[in-house]
């Protein structure tokens, strides 16, 4: 019998992206797509030798596929069959997402991979994938109690063998990479062998006694309140709806779960596993989140299971939890509001229960002869408001400026007063008029190291609906640190202005995260 290790957890909630919207600018409705719609890829460039393997064959199986004890494979079964262009290329456009294994070539040489692909990793690509002689496995398994034989297997490429009554098994013309081998007693299912194998070529790797995984070490478990993930600001809720799981390195040991995270599965208190979707993983950063869509308001009254470490066991399924999620509910869970300036406040338009807080515009001149040298004049802000006749209604900012690089311009405002990993965030959405130079930068105001990550642009003379994602955050400047360094450490939000004589602004939002990201 598998001893679990029982922690126990109640996670702070975070809600992350998705797919469309629509927001109000003023008063005018706007339909939103801040968020891409991108297809996972697979693209592998094969050789043989030194030359290209032009037309050379390939075959997709999902992972976990296990092929009965013939050993055959049906032409349905697997995801993807083709072949290379002639100059030995390998792309599989469009592909579904999840774990799976491709094997490469026919005959004596064979190579196989195994990848995953989400929404955090959609592509796997491989730029030399080297054609080689296949090889072979042996070793012993340790036959149940009262049979005479077992079936050892190696999933995501259908190859499974008989072993003799000592256990003995042997596997010959096998392709050559690394792969997961994996037996267990047909009648209670408890795996009796497993091990991830590297396939040599032109040899026989002899693997002795192959174990089964010991599961005090590699299972674990943690209870979840699912209540606790139901912040105020989203009572009362209803079915479906979708709750997010936010793990750090405060409730979660991340070295004990598989890089990508695709050893997780999560349970309610059946036992039955709950849709779910893995949002952001980030070993490194010691930060993930998880979507788990509620489709019977019934599984939030009692505790739900985290597993993770078992990871000869299939993934669990990663659903679309948005799908049916309306899109008035996407937009309140997986969006937030900087400013739409009609309340005609001196605070930002943070919205409820978040702590709003003042805005305002700033001239930052230069000395021009010390640049490091800066006088800071800060604005009556709210004088700067004013009905827009270029297609905006509501109040939108105006100010007109006579700045030259390196002085500038500069309308801002606090998001938080702690910093957070904004790691989920998909992007910034801005309207801007004007002329000039232009950059939305995300910064911190709260270490002794001022961390800013910029985009740059220029200002139109007509209303720019600008979208910035992450990956547009790669201005290069002595004091500019770049997206990843910033993502968890961001305080303020600004727009700075200069080479120009007028900026106007309005409607700011981020999208990707919501309000238990501040």
């Amino acid at each position: 019998m598998a001893i679990f290790r029982k922690i126990f957890l109640f996670a702070p909630l975070a809600i992350l992206f998705a797919c469309s919207s629509s927001e109000m600018a003023g008063g005018t409705t706007e339909t939103e797509n801040a968020i891409a719609d991108t297809s996972a890829m697979v693209a592998i460039q094969v050789f043989s030798g030194s030359e290209q393997a032009s037309r050379v064959a390939y075959r997709v199986l999902p992972s976990w596929y296990i092929a009965d004890t013939t050993g055959k494979i049906a032409d349905d079964d697997y995801t993807y069959r083709g072949e290379a262009s002639k100059d030995g290329k390998i792309l599989i456009e469009n592909h579904q997402k999840g774990d799976y294994t491709i094997q490469i070539g026919d005959g004596d040489s064979v190579l196989v991979y195994q990848y995953s692909l989400n929404k955090l990793s959609e592509k796997f690509v491989v730029e030399k994938a080297s054609l080689s002689a296949n090889g072979s496995v042996k070793g012993w398994v340790s036959v149940p109690e009262g049979e005479k034989y077992t079936w050892v297997h190696v999933p995501g490429i259908g190859r499974v063998v008989k072993t003799d009554s000592l256990g003995n098994f042997f596997f010959k013309n096998m392709p050559i990479g690394k792969v997961i081998l994996k037996a267990w007693d047909t009648k209670n299912d408890e795996i009796i062998a497993a091990t991830e194998i590297e396939i040599p070529s032109k040899d026989t790797l002899d693997l002795g006694h192959v174990e089964a995984p010991d599961e005090l070490v590699i299972k674990k478990t943690m209870k979840l309140n699912p209540s606790s993930l139901i912040s105020s600001w989203m009572r009362p809720i209803q079915a479906p709806y979708v709750l997010v799981l936010r793990l750090d390195s405060t409730n979660f040991n991340f070295d004990e779960a598989l890089s990508d995270g695709s050893d997780i599965h999560l349970r309610n208190h059946d036992g039955n596993e709950l849709p779910m979707q893995i949002d952001s993983w980030d070993s490194a950063r010691q930060s993930a989140s998880i979507n788990i869509l509620i489709e019977d308001l019934k599984d939030t009254t009692a505790p739900w299971i985290l597993e993770w470490g078992e990871i000869y066991n299939p993934a669990q399924e990663q659903v679309d939890v948005w799908k049916d999620i309306s899109d008035s509910l996407w937009y309140e869970l997986n969006t937030v509001e900087v400013f739409h300036f009609d309340s005609a406040s001196t605070y930002n338009d943070l919205p409820s229960p978040l702590r709003k807080h003042s805005w305002y515009i700033q001239l930052h001149e230069s000395d021009s002869v010390n640049t490091d040298s800066v006088t800071v004049t800060t604005m009556n802000a709210t004088e700067y408001l004013q009905k827009d006749t270029q297609g905006r209604s509501g109040l939108v900012v105006h100010f007109e400026y006579d700045e030259t690089y390196p002085s500038f311009a500069v309308i801002g405002t606090r998001l938080t007063n702690t910093t957070h990993d904004w790691s989920r965030l998909d992007s910034i959405v801005a309207w801007v008029r004007g002329d000039g130079d232009i950059e939305i930068i995300l910064e911190n105001f709260s270490f002794d190291k001022n961390y800013k990550a910029s985009y740059k642009t220029k200002a139109n003379s007509k209303w720019t609906r600008l979208v910035v994602r992450p990956e547009d955050f790669n201005t290069v400047h002595r004091d500019y640190h770049g997206w990843d360094a910033t993502k968890d450490k961001i305080t303020h939000f600004s727009l700075f202005a200069y080479n120009g004589t007028e900026i106007w602004l309005d409607n700011v939002r981020l999208y990707g995260i919501n309000r238990d990201d501040f």
